[in-house]
């Protein structure tokens, strides 16, 4: 009577331990799901917000265009309230997508700092974006003061780990309940032959639901190889958008050859969508600050605005021009035509 005492406590003892082991392998499973949702949520939203920094500083420069034309007209004969009006709107819409920005760059950077997915790659853009941020504030403040300088005034702007315990609580009920049952194991044979029976089915159950669990890893495993590769193939993204932003084209050449190669036309430059682009020369605007012209004269025919860039001559006068400040040099265009003779 003892003997089969001891195997059914045995039996129970068993089921309860694999049954409580797959709880635990779901409780896994489902962490893994959320950590890999996470994941790509946030390299999802990095992205999203480093575009929409890059948009804003493009909308600046157009801004910063307009205001530059505008300008232009209020130093010759126009000096109606409508120019002005232009400049307030576009001085107003640059200083609040300046602060936009700005922000924008300061939650992006703290994101990096707290995230798991931050990479040397997307630290070293913030840090280009936080260059480009000082830069344009400096060249909005002198935009504001050459505005002030000709009077125009510019306006303000565990409850889980609680059911396990419970259910853990009802199995030692159980297992006690039964050993009181089976004091007389002589009259209640057949009772136990049921229970053991019982016993049996739920261990095959769980023998099908740990199963159920390999496979459930196993696609965890193929979604986690997914996931990598997504994350690599936006890491290149990244790279390609940083080579995007710091890629710039320049061209020299006298009247003739820059209309020969549609670059000038009718006194305008890049005007045909057909203008030679094989005759630029393609640079990355970090590395390349100087470029000898091989002339003694020269004009910059694009808009680069001044004080950022400097006309140097060597001992035989030909020209080389030196760029001071590349972002502030290639904040209008990233198309620099020059004129030769």
């Amino acid at each position: 009577m003892r003997k089969i005492l001891f195997f059914v406590a045995a039996c129970i003892f068993c089921a309860s331990c694999d049954q409580e082991k797959a709880n635990k392998d779901q409780l896994t499973i489902d962490s893994l799901k959320t950590v890999n949702k996470q994941l790509k949520q946030g390299y999802d939203d990095l992205l999203a917000d480093i575009n929409e920094v890059n948009i804003g500083f493009q909308r600046i420069a157009q801004a910063e265009e307009r205001i530059n034309t505008t300008s232009l007209q209020l130093n010759g004969e126009t000096k109606a309230a409508a120019p002005t009006q232009d400049i307030r709107e576009n001085m107003e819409f640059i200083i609040q997508t300046l602060e936009d920005n700005k922000a924008k760059i300061a939650a992006l950077e703290s994101k990096l700092n707290d995230s798991e997915y931050s990479s040397k790659q997307l630290l070293t853009m913030v840090n280009t974006l936080k260059q480009q941020m000082e830069d344009k504030q400096h060249e909005v403040q002198s935009l504001k003061n050459e505005l002030q300088q000709k009077n125009v005034q510019i306006g303000k702007m565990g409850d889980k780990i609680d059911q396990l315990a419970e259910e853990n609580k009802n199995v030692k009920d159980e297992n006690e309940k039964v050993k009181q049952e089976n004091v007389d194991v002589k009259n209640e044979n057949q009772a136990v032959k049921v229970e053991n029976e019982k016993v049996k089915q739920e261990n095959e159950t769980v023998k099908n639901e740990n199963q159920t669990v390999k496979e459930e890893n196993k696609n965890i495993k193929d979604e986690n190889e997914k996931v990598k590769k997504e994350n690599q193939e936006k890491e290149q993204v990244l790279q390609n958008q940083d080579v995007q932003i710091n890629t710039a084209y320049y061209v020299f050449g006298t009247k003739k050859e820059l209309k020969e190669h549609n670059i000038l036309a009718e006194g305008e430059i890049l005007s045909k969508a057909n203008f030679d682009k094989g005759y630029f020369t393609k640079i990355d605007i970090r590395n390349t600050t100087t470029i000898k012209l091989y002339s003694k004269s020269a004009n910059l025919l694009s808009k680069h605005p001044a004080g950022s860039y400097t006309m140097l001559k060597d001992p035989a006068g030909e020209l080389t021009l030196k760029i001071n400040s590349p972002a502030e040099f290639w904040s209008l265009t990233k198309y620099l035509v020059i004129r030769v003779k």
